[in-house]
């Protein structure tokens, strides 16, 4: 598959084949996560391999109750909280969450571009990922932070659900941005 062919194809999975993703294809695909184009530091990203679909299950339950425990009053953004249906990392075997140093002001966009190269090696290699921002609020949380070893000089920017696809969703049709030409 080329890359263009991944950018038009790529799908956000929302359930995931109970098989495991061995460990040498999740080392590559953060390999490839980490060519993206950074800022002048040394240590840009750190990322986290979470394994085992029952074990992330108990994380997403986790991060369901930190979120309606925490979440910013009046903020619309967490109604998925309320939802007992709702899986916050859709049955996933694996979890990657990337975090930058907290002193980096571009940690944000270094973490996003690492993130768009980790879904498309995702792809490419016959996978499946979802960008997950529902457990970010739980994440950054010192509790969350301190259990997977996320160093307090860092904070975690992204996360992604990752694994064989239960199924394909069908590809949404999109118009062609508006480009305005200076």
């Amino acid at each position: 598959m080329d890359a263009i062919e991944a950018i038009h194809t790529r799908r956000s999975i929302r359930d995931y084949a109970p098989r495991a993703v061995p460990r040498e294809v999740i080392e590559a695909i953060v390999w490839d996560a980490a060519q993206a184009p950074t800022t002048p530091v040394s240590e840009p990203w750190l990322f986290h391999a979470i394994e085992g679909a029952d074990k992330i299950a108990v994380y997403g339950d986790r991060a369901k109750q930190f979120a309606r425990d925490n979440r910013p009053a009046g903020e619309p953004g967490y109604v998925w909280a309320d939802r007992p249906e709702f899986s916050v990392f859709f049955n996933a075997p694996v979890v990657i969450v990337i975090s930058a140093p907290r002193s980096n002001s571009q940690s944000i966009q270094d973490c996003n571009r690492a993130g768009q190269n980790l879904m498309l090696s995702a792809h490419a290699r016959g996978l499946g990922t979802c960008w997950v921002g529902s457990p970010m609020l739980w994440l950054r949380s010192e509790t969350a932070k301190a259990e997977f070893g996320i160093p307090p000089h860092y904070a975690p920017f992204a996360a992604f659900t990752l694994g064989y696809p239960a199924m394909l969703p069908p590809s949404q049709s999109r118009e062609r941005p508006a480009i305005v030409w200076c």
